[in-house]
């Protein structure tokens, strides 16, 4: 028996651009806005059903009819989701869990646990966000395809080096298959864009940066009985517009404030691989448009803090590099919450997927942002959507000058 979808990914990428998909069509195509159908009706529709898949063939294990639910999607695919089933479970931990209705997929989780009440009357199922099948350390290997060939082709080889071919068979997932759809060049290595521990990188975490910095999403498609396949891609659908003083947002807050580094004095210590050979002093000073100088008269520099630092380097290249990194730390808080009216004729709350850049008009002027987080659940008729993370327009921009 295989869980059948709605839609094709190959098919569509081949028929149509993302300027000719319809709304529909889009939301189909990315498993982002697969994941929030019209949860609003979702009840009135049929019935939810909740297919569990073994993690280790993704053979249906059981099959849950379900009422109660809370589905949550963030930018660091942290928050955790749940349903509420009246049977107990065949279920492990890492089982993968795809809701349904009426054919639609509601949401895809992984199964992180399953509690029961006291009487046995209910069964919780706390899910993990699909992207935490990435949840693990790995070494930086074929970083020259993330600027030769193009990011997703990065990805889609450290998922085949350590998720399908790594050698090792109790950790190999070989129903999995993984497909790069488009092709970015991204002039950034890993580090850049993710922070290392011990020289490795955590892939989920770099799922995520990826998403906000260049909008990579990856497409998990279980069409195929006792296969998933991975097809990773570029978005590029046009930034939403919205205005919170419409009558169909409720419960808006926004809170702004800025701490950001904006001069950093280096002393670069110039090594030969091992020691150091030579010492030179810069500092370097952040602008207004957010790209760095190292003109201290630039009548465009921001106002901010002052930072010194210490970095050791083999050129001149890789310093300016650590840099730029620097700068990037900067924490810009800009958090904007509302409440979607899921019935408005105004808005579609599926078109609010995680990671779309955002155009919106606040009390207190218009502000780029984008999605970062998305919340629905069965006891409310109101999606909860957050925006903010204001950072990762600044590190986009001082990355852009690497």
């Amino acid at each position: 028996m295989a869980i059948r979808t709605v839609y094709d990914t190959h098919k569509m990428l081949s028929a149509f651009t993302h300027a000719q998909l319809s709304r529909r069509t889009h939301a189909w195509l990315h498993s982002h806005t697969e994941e929030v159908p019209d949860v609003g009706k979702i009840t009135e529709g049929g019935k939810l059903l909740a297919y569990v898949l073994s993690a280790e063939d993704l053979t249906i294990k059981d099959l849950l009819e379900f009422e109660t639910f809370e589905f949550k999607l963030d930018t660091e695919f942290a928050n955790k989701s749940k349903i509420v089933v009246a049977a107990q479970p065949n279920i492990s931990h890492d089982d993968f869990v795809i809701c349904k209705c009426a054919g639609d997929t509601v949401f895809t989780g992984i199964c992180e646990n399953w509690a029961s009440e006291s009487d046995n009357s209910a069964y919780t199922i706390t899910l993990r966000q699909k992207e935490n099948l990435f949840d693990r350390f790995i070494f930086i290997n074929n970083e020259a395809l993330i600027s030769g060939t193009g990011v997703e082709d990065f990805v889609a080889q450290a998922i085949t080096d350590n998720w399908i071919g790594s050698g090792d068979a109790m950790l190999d997932r070989s129903y999995l298959t993984v497909t790069a759809l488009t092709h970015t060049p991204i002039n950034a290595k890993v580090s850049t864009t993710v922070s290392l521990t011990d020289g490795a990188f955590n892939l989920k975490t770099y799922l995520g940066n990826i998403l906000e910095f260049y909008k990579i999403y990856i497409d998990f498609d279980f069409s195929t009985e006792g296969r998933l396949a991975l097809n990773i891609y570029q978005d590029m659908h046009t930034d939403l517009s919205i205005d919170v003083l419409l009558t169909d947002i409720a419960e808006y807050n926004e809170t702004y404030s800025v701490d950001a580094l904006t001069k950093l004095n280096v002393q670069w210590d110039q090594t030969d691989g091992q020691d150091v050979i030579a010492t030179e002093y810069r500092t370097y000073y952040l602008l207004a448009n957010r790209t760095v100088t190292t003109d201290a008269t630039n009548p465009n520099r921001a106002s901010g803090r002052t930072k010194a630092m210490v970095i050791e380097a083999d050129t001149e290249a890789e310093m300016y590099q650590k840099v730029l990194d620097e700068f990037s730390k900067n924490s810009y808080a800009h958090k904007i919450n509302f409440n979607l009216f899921m019935d408005s004729n105004l808005y579609d709350y599926r078109d609010f997927y995680i990671g779309r850049n955002t155009e919106i008009k606040t009390k207190s002027g218009i502000r780029s942002s984008l999605v970062t987080a998305q919340s629905i659940a069965s006891n409310s008729r109101f999606a909860a959507i957050a925006f903010g993370k204001l950072k990762v327009t600044l590190i986009e921009k001082i990355r852009s000058m690497a």
